[in-house]
């Protein structure tokens, strides 16, 4: 007991530490110098100035909580499809592994080892690690809008004069097209497109493979004795997939992002002389401190920390797939598939705890006996 209290209170001291070490970074450090410095230069030159707090909460602590708040959103909403995606791609494996009905039916029930199984779970590996690999790619460019703006000709000139139109409304239908056309082509050269090219790669043989299940189940079509649901888990893994591309392509607002990182670096700067105005002290406070009264430095240093914390969570959360941030979804597809399927163990086909257990031996008593399958099933309680 007192053990574990000791490493639950080292654990919590190295949480704290951490913590501690994440907010007063070296880029944090420095604004606050910065920071401080532009108060130490108004307080010497006699500048201030009265401003409404709510000015700089409302241009740039409220923009950055509305994208961390919709930053985490997006994770969640990646968190579900994942989880979805693997639901999914389960159950349309155990589909391929129990549904074929050939000459080891019913004993290849539950068998990972069956040639249809590896088969399919081959396939099944090979879309997962394709998917993966799509979303944790870097592409260079952080989203679809940047892109855009690449594409796009003159861009800062078009800032500059506050068009921020990627295309304008009077361009024509040529030169309308020939931007479509630079952006398609930035997007096929990036790392990523040949990867969600193999995954739709990889759902096709599915779908071939869906259709090869019909005879193997026995069955004269498509769709017969339940097996449309392998179509519809089909659809399911194409919209899971695409649920994650269009998470990874669209972000928060691109501009609100690097505008809000603009403003706080330029706020630490022009912000001093309002920190002074405001900073009132007593006598023996200044007396001791003996720069002057401690009230600006001190709230300097505290819109530093805030604004970087806030900037920095922001930062990380971003981009939920690069499993480079603290709260980034951390993804190990092929591995998880494999642990359901446990294909590195042997499938024993007796006494393995399963369901299929009662089939089997009553399958195996009635040909030794003789017996009819419907009497056999009724013994196995079917």
């Amino acid at each position: 007991m007192r053990v574990t209290a000791g490493m639950n209170m080292r654990l919590h001291l190295v949480r704290v530490l951490r913590a501690t070490v994440y907010c007063f970074n070296i880029h944090t450090l420095v604004l606050c110098a910065i920071s401080c410095m532009s108060c130490y230069v108004a307080m010497r030159m006699n500048w201030s100035y009265r401003l409404e707090f709510s000015l700089m909460a409302l241009g740039i602590t409220i923009p950055l909580t509305f994208n961390i708040t919709q930053a985490f959103t997006r994770r969640e909403r990646a968190l579900i499809t994942l989880a979805e995606m693997k639901a999914s791609i389960i159950a349309l494996y155990w589909q391929h592994r129990d549904w074929p009905q050939d000459d080891n039916f019913p004993d290849s029930l539950g068998n990972n080892r069956s040639a249809w199984a590896v088969q399919f779970a081959n396939v099944a590996l090979e879309f997962l690690t394709h998917v993966q690999q799509y979303i944790t790619t870097p592409e260079g460019y952080e989203s679809l809008s940047e892109i855009r703006l690449r594409a796009k000709r003159s861009t800062l000139l078009a800032l500059s004069l506050g068009d921020t139109r990627l295309q304008p409304v009077g361009d024509s239908d040529s030169l309308a097209a020939s931007f479509i056309l630079r952006v398609q082509r930035i997007n096929r050269s990036l790392p990523g497109y040949t990867h969600i090219q193999a995954a739709y790669g990889c759902l096709s043989r599915m779908s071939v493979m869906n259709e090869q299940l019909t005879f193997k189940a026995r069955y004269s079509r498509g769709g017969e004795g339940g097996l449309s649901r392998s179509a519809q888990y089909l659809r399911y893994l194409m919209a899971q997939m695409e649920q994650l591309r269009m998470i990874k392509i669209y972000r928060t607002p691109f501009m609100l992002r690097y505008c809000c990182s603009v403003l706080i670096h330029i706020g630490a700067i022009v912000l001093g002389p309002y920190f002074v105005h405001i900073g009132v002290c007593d006598a023996d406070a200044t007396e001791l401190w003996g720069l002057g009264c401690p009230a600006p430095f001190i709230m300097a240093c505290i819109y530093a920390v805030i604004c970087m914390l806030l900037l920095n969570v922001q930062d990380t959360c971003e981009m939920p797939f690069d499993m480079t941030g603290l709260d980034d979804v951390f993804m190990e597809l092929t591995d998880e598939f494999a642990d359901v399927l446990e294909l590195e163990q042997p499938c024993p086909i007796e006494g393995d705890g399963s369901c299929f257990d009662a089939i089997r031996k009553a399958a195996r008593d009635a040909e030794q006996a003789g017996v009819p399958q419907q009497t056999a099933d009724t013994a196995a309680g079917m």
